[in-house]
């Protein structure tokens, strides 16, 4: 694990994670990205295209399929290859996936969530009905329940999993659950399933959605190498798709809107879903002790209750009444810049994204323990 430790200074270095802080002391601990160098198999196909010294417009390259193929194939979803959408993100699709819906249609949005979620809707004007998720021993769960009496016939979803940014890695009797009521309802689900390779405790298991195969042409699913290896920047992802109508439109819709996922992005995707399983599981130890190292900062802290991530390296934390309303210049105040839980839809919590060399966990622990005291 010697690899996470390397410290690596991001500043300067066009990154907008470290940027907001530039000349100030306090550790980026907000945005989605590590601060870890990409595995090295991701690196050397990139640096093979470099060499090559040509970046003209590109294609597809030849094996990309079939490797996302078995990637699914392996978690238990046989899918065909023509329902792979490739697009440069997943932030694009949450916006741009409203003119598929009808401006009356019901879209349900469980809350904390990624912020784009909430976003998009505002954005665009559109009126979204949300639903508190609940804490459910200390992991925060839909509540299956309350989503069967309000959802409407013909609904969407917007659905993460691994939920961010509470961590929560649905079961697969969760996820019969879901599917039940989908059916039911025939509700249309955008299921977001990109930290599914960061799952944090053993006993547990990513399942796509996609896979309940009385559902599979109600789902939507998105994936991508970017949380997992570290290349949110090279812009690429993958929509999977099984309803060919659906499918069509979603191409379409894209037409002259979206731009094509990125070389740089589809050749690292190859690279890390053939070769970068080993470097994953090294960083899957690594993480969990930072985790261990945050909690042990957090746990007697009266005033914070945090929700243990099953998956992903974010922490949410919920705080007790705290006296400051801006928490996030609070936490600035001392030298942590975290994410304000009001951004995913709840106030009175943060997000910490815990994805740095242990050194800066340990420093960042003692400043959120003086912060919590004086909150």
């Amino acid at each position: 694990m010697k690899q996470f430790d390397k410290k690596k200074n991001r500043k300067n270095s066009n990154s907008k994670k470290w940027d907001r802080y530039k000349s100030k002391d306090i550790l980026p601990m907000w945005v989605a990205d590590m601060d870890f160098e990409s595995p090295a198999c991701i690196k050397s196909a990139l640096r093979k295209y470099v060499d090559n010294g040509i970046f003209g417009y590109h294609s597809e390259p030849k094996e990309l399929r079939d490797i996302l193929k078995k990637y699914l194939k392996n978690k238990g979803w046989n899918i065909k290859k023509e329902w792979i959408v490739l697009t440069p993100s997943v932030g694009a699709p949450i916006y741009s996936i409203y003119n598929l819906i009808p401006k009356n249609t019901q879209v349900i949005i469980p809350t904390p969530i990624y912020l784009n979620f909430l976003k998009a809707p505002k954005h665009l004007g559109r009126r979204v009905q949300k639903l508190p998720m609940v804490n459910d021993r200390e992991r925060l769960a839909i509540d299956f329940d309350k989503l069967s009496s309000i959802a409407k016939k013909n609904s969407w979803l917007m659905f993460v999993n691994p939920q961010n940014p509470g961590g929560t890695v649905y079961s697969k009797k969760e996820l019969k659950e879901l599917s039940k009521i989908v059916k039911e309802k025939n509700i249309t689900v955008f299921s977001d399933e990109l930290h599914c390779d960061l799952i944090l405790q053993r006993n547990l298991e990513h399942i796509p959605l996609g896979s309940f195969k009385t559902i599979e042409k109600n789902v939507l699913a998105f994936y991508s190498a970017s949380k997992t290896f570290n290349v949110p920047g090279l812009n690429c992802a993958f929509a999977v798709i099984p309803c060919d109508n659906l499918r069509k439109a979603f191409k379409k819709n894209a037409e002259g809107i979206t731009d094509d996922a990125n070389i740089t992005g589809l050749i690292a995707l190859s690279a890390a879903f053939k070769q970068g399983w080993t470097w994953r599981d090294e960083l899957i130890k690594y993480l969990n002790k930072n985790l261990e190292t945050l909690l042990n900062a957090i746990k007697n802290h009266k005033n914070a209750s945090p929700v243990v991530p099953e998956a992903t390296y974010l922490l949410w934390v919920s705080l007790k009444n705290p006296k400051r309303k801006d928490l996030q210049s609070h936490f600035e105040k001392y030298g942590v810049g975290i994410n304000d839980g009001i951004e995913f839809g709840k106030k009175n919590n943060i997000r910490i994204n815990f994805a740095t060399n242990h050194q800066n966990i340990k420093k960042a622990s003692k400043r959120i323990e003086e912060a919590l005291i004086n909150l």
